[in-house]
C-alpha cells in the first residue's frame, strides 16, 4: 500500500508530508487494536516486544502514539522535547536526498514543549503495551551553564509516564548543544539526572532508564572518553548515533544544505561507532544502534557489531512501515541462529 501512497507524499514538501503521515497515524491509531503486550526481549530494565524501535524526531509531540504502537515497533522514543515550546529553525528545514536514500534536517528541536507531550502521554497511558521513552533537550536560548535545569525539568515532567529518557546532547541543530558532550559539562549534567532517577526509584519504586545519545562526528578518543563518562555516571546505556554533519558520502545536489544527515549514508559511520562503544563499555551495558538502519541486513550487522536494540526513522520514509516487522523478524531469527 505504501508504494501507492509514496509518490503523493514525495510530491508534497517533506515537512507537510511528515505532518500528513502523523495525522493519518493518529486517526488509524484511534481505531486500531492494541498490539500484543507479550514481552519477548529484555534489555536492561526494558521489556520490549522486539528489538526495533522508533527513533526520536519522528513524533516529537506524541501526536500518533497509538498508531505508531500498531506498526510493529518493539519500543518508541518520542521527542525531542524542551521545557518551553519552540518553533525551531526557519523553513524549508527538511530535504530529501533520493539518490542517497537520505534526509538532511535542520529542524532545531521544534516542539510544543514537554508539558504538552506529558498531557498526551497521560491520555495514552493505558493503551501503550510497549516501552515508551522521551528524548529530552535544552531550549535553544538556554546557555550550557544552565542546561541541567532544562534537562531536569523535562525529566520530572515525564518520569511517571515513561520507561526511559534519552539525554540529547548531540543534535547538530541547536547552537552549541554538542559542547555538552565535553567532560566539563557532561559529568555534572548526568550526575544530577542520575540523582533524580535514583531518588524516584527509592521513594516511588519507579525506575526510569537513562540513555545518552551521542554524535557520530567526534574523534575516536573523544568517543571513548564520553562513553566512559556515561557509564561511570550511572546511566543505563548509549544511543549511537545522532545525525552527522559529514557530507563525504553524498551524491545528491542538496549535499550542501546545513543540518543533520540521516539515512543510508550514515550507516557505516554509525556501525563503526556502535562497535567502538561496545568495546569501551563492555558487555553489560545497553547500546542502541541508530543511523542508517534500513533493512534486515543492516539491522543484523549493527546488532552483530554490539547493539542490543536498533532504531529507525529515515527507513520508514523511503521504505514504508512494512520494513518494521520484516526487520524485527530478521533480528529474531539472527539471535536464534
Amino acid at each position: 500500500m505504501y508504494t501507492l501512497v509514496r509518490p503523493i507524499l514525495f510530491w508534497l514538501p517533506p515537512e507537510w508530508s511528515h505532518l500528513v503521515v502523523l495525522k493519518a497515524l493518529a486517526v488509524f491509531g484511534s481505531h486500531a487494536n492494541s498490539p500484543s503486550s507479550q514481552d519477548t526481549v529484555k534489555v536492561g530494565q526494558l521489556n520490549c516486544a522486539n528489538r526495533v524501535g522508533l527513533a526520536a524526531g519522528f513524533d516529537k509531540d506524541g501526536l500518533a502514539i497509538r498508531g505508531l504502537c500498531s506498526l510493529g515497533f518493539g519500543f518508541l522514543e518520542l521527542g525531542g522535547v524542551t521545557p518551553r515550546p519552540q518553533s525551531g529553525n526557519r523553513a524549508p528545514r527538511i530535504f530529501r536526498l533520493k539518490k542517497d536514500s537520505a534526509l538532511i534536517n535542520r529542524m532545531g528541536l521544534n516542539n510544543d514543549g514537554v508539558d504538552a507531550l506529558a498531557e498526551k502521554l497521560v491520555r495514552t497511558a493505558n493503551s501503550t503495551p510497549i516501552p515508551i521513552g522521551v528524548n529530552i533537550g535544552r531550549n535553544w536560548d538556554t546557555p550550557n551553564s544552565q542546561a541541567v535545569e532544562d534537562y531536569l525539568y523535562c525529566f520530572h515532567q515525564v518520569k511517571f509516564l515513561v520507561d526511559f529518557v534519552t539525554v540529547n546532547i548531540s543534535s547538530p541543530n541547536t547552537p552549541n548543544l554538542r559542547e555538552l558532550q565535553d567532560q566539563r559539562h557532561v559529568m555534572p549534567l548526568l550526575h544530577e539526572i542520575i540523582v533524580a532517577r535514583d531518588a524516584l526509584a527509592h521513594t516511588n519504586n519507579t525506575y526510569v532508564s537513562v540513555f545518552v545519545k551521542i554524535s557520530p562526528d567526534m574523534s575516536v578518543d573523544e568517543t571513548k572518553g564520553l562513553c566512559l563518562a556515561v557509564k561511570s555516571s550511572g546511566c543505563d546505556g548509549i544511543v549511537a548515533t545522532n545525525t552527522t554533519i559529514d557530507r563525504s558520502l553524498l551524491t545528491d545536489r542538496k549535499r550542501g544544505e546545513i543540518g543533520g544527515l540521516s539515512g543510508k549514508p550514515l550507516f557505516e559511520l554509525a556501525l563503526e561507532r556502535v562497535r567502538l562503544v561496545r568495546k569501551v563499555v563492555g558487555s553489560n551495558f545497553t547500546v542502541i544502534g541508530c543511523g542508517g538502519v534500513r533493512d534486515a541486513k543492516s539491522a543484523c550487522r549493527i546488532v552483530d557489531a554490539g547493539a542490543d536494540l536498533v532504531q529507525l526513522y529515515t527507513a520508514m520514509i523511503y521504505r514504508g512501515p512494512g520494513c518494521i516487522p520484516a526487520i524485527a523478524t530478521a533480528l529474531e531469527e539472527n539471535s536464534v541462529g
